[in-house]
């Protein structure tokens, strides 16, 4: 299956935009943190090193077949 390169890169910051928002939400409702600065800035974090890792994962899992 062939995808344009546009196509795949708007999946992709979509997939990075909800990982964040996920994250966000989740450190919002587990920790009593005031600034949302800082919850801002660990939920992006947690959300790139997330994403990264699928795509690790899912290249590992295609090059096998």
């Amino acid at each position: 299956m062939v995808a344009s390169p546009k196509l795949m890169s708007l999946i992709e910051s979509l997939l990075r935009i909800i990982l964040t928002i996920v994250f966000f939400y989740a450190f919002k409702a587990a920790f009593e943190v005031e600034n949302d600065l800082l919850l801002a800035f660990f939920s992006v974090l947690c959300a790139f090193i997330t994403f990264k890792g699928l795509i690790l994962a899912f290249n590992k899992l295609t090059a096998k077949k």
